[in-house]
């Protein structure tokens, strides 16, 4: 994972937990979807990228 990627992570994970905390379930709700999107994109670019080193 590089370092924006990691740094993405770090906020969406803070603010999940910062929503939680204020007692914004919505919005917390909304994060997790972002979370999960971020994290199957992440690893469909993992899936892309072996594959290409596969094929070489």
């Amino acid at each position: 994972m590089s370092k924006y990627n990691l740094i993405a992570f770090v906020i969406i994970v803070a603010s999940i937990f910062w929503n939680m905390f204020v007692g914004d379930m919505l919005q917390a709700i909304v994060s997790v979807g972002f979370l999960c999107a971020f994290l199957l994109s992440l690893i469909l670019i993992e899936l892309v990228t072996l594959n290409k080193r596969k094929k070489q």
